[in-house]
């Protein structure tokens, strides 16, 4: 069986999908990609369809998948949006014939879906872990846990072998699962509510309180107080302070003491601004979208529904404004590209990782572009 998995309005995702495919987007223990590949036999094959300027990054970080063949054959097709995983695979409209890449995102274009954004994703969290993402984990206890840990409701929830939670750790699963997935550390006193998933080599320091809905991806460090949020994986919120109903993507760091609001002073719906459109959410509670590789100075007040894009540097006294471009750098200026490449490249030589050439191509493109359109 062939499976041809395509994005649908990929900008309504943004500022995650500047960089990453729709198919990217994380929430509970696995990205959308993650439990399609779940999901199929081995000897299942799988395309991927994604904007031009994202093909080749793509073919880089998944090499064993074709990334937008000139042709795509008869195959299952799976737009990356939730009907596909409530639905089931199997339930994707059929190709029956060979159709032409242009021809394909033709005819992609004029299939309708309800329109989705990144904070769907969070509200969705408590549903994703019961009914999707248990069923991958043996819901047991293991790891090397302190005499003095509190596990409530125990048979939801599974701690990797490899994990370590130190003393005076709570765990509470009352109202749903917590996965610790490999290699994670829960560090000294910390409380944690599900549903809650910490993914890989994960570190949540000492006295944080994890208030549930939760969704930590890789390599991340995470202090102070969450609640309804994700993080992508390799970001940092290693210091007191609250973050709430907030998407965090990759390589974000949130400086000591950031706040973020969630909730209006006059209980009032949200309205969000991606910059090429405005959103009646329909939502009392969001936070904060931030973006790839941008960093949140000490002590920054974010607003209620803030947008802040990718590789910005966010910094001043007051509130932010709730719409921050790519590559800002504080309030009025535009961040220097030969330096934000630079930085990067220290952070991700602290983590053993580094910026391939097709990244830096696609990073400069993207900052070429984000001086004349808004995202």
């Amino acid at each position: 069986m062939i499976y041809t998995i395509f994005e649908n309005k990929p900008e309504n995702l943004f500022p995650l999908t500047i960089n990453h495919a729709a198919f990217e987007v994380r929430w509970g223990a696995f990205s959308m990609l993650d439990r399609i590949c779940n999901s199929i036999n081995k000897n299942d094959s799988i395309i991927l369809v994604v904007r031009d300027e994202l093909k080749e990054i793509i073919s880089e970080r998944y090499s064993d998948f074709s990334v937008n063949p000139d042709n795509i054959p008869p195959s299952i097709l799976l737009p990356a949006h939730f009907s596909t995983i409530k639905n089931g695979l199997n339930n994707g409209k059929h190709l029956s014939n060979d159709m032409s890449l242009k021809d394909f995102n033709l005819f992609k274009d004029k299939l309708h879906f309800e329109d989705l954004y990144l904070w769907d994703f969070i509200f969705d969290i408590k549903d994703i872990l019961l009914r999707n993402d248990t069923k991958f984990f043996d819901m047991k206890i293991g790891g090397d846990f302190h005499e003095s840990c509190i596990f409530l409701n125990q048979k939801n929830i599974h701690i990797s072998d490899s994990a370590k939670i130190s003393a005076g750790v709570i765990l509470d699963a009352s109202e749903g699962p917590i996965i610790i997935d490999e290699n994670a550390f829960i560090d000294i006193g910390v409380m944690i509510k599900g549903n809650t998933y910490i993914g890989k080599n994960s570190k949540i320091n000492p006295g944080a309180k994890l208030n549930g809905e939760i969704s930590i991806g890789p390599y991340c460090k995470i202090g102070g107080e969450v609640e309804a949020t994700i993080f992508h994986g390799y970001s940092n919120k290693q210091h007191d302070g609250y973050i709430g109903h907030s998407y965090i993507g990759e390589w974000v760091n949130l400086g000591a003491n950031t706040n973020n609001s969630d909730l209006k002073n006059n209980y009032g719906k949200i309205k969000f601004d991606l910059g090429f459109k405005k959103i009646d959410t329909n939502e009392m509670f969001i936070g904060s979208m931030i973006g790839d590789f941008s960093k949140i100075a000490i002590s920054t007040m974010l607003n209620t529904g803030t947008y802040i894009g990718m590789g910005a540097n966010v910094f001043g006294s007051g509130f932010q404004n709730k719409l921050i471009q790519s590559f800002s750098w504080g309030k009025k200026e535009v961040t220097d590209f030969k330096k934000f490449l630079s930085t990067l490249e220290v952070v991700k030589s602290r983590r053993d990782e580094n910026i391939s050439e097709k990244e830096k191509n696609l990073l400069r493109t993207l900052y070429n572009n984000s001086q004349t359109k808004k995202f």
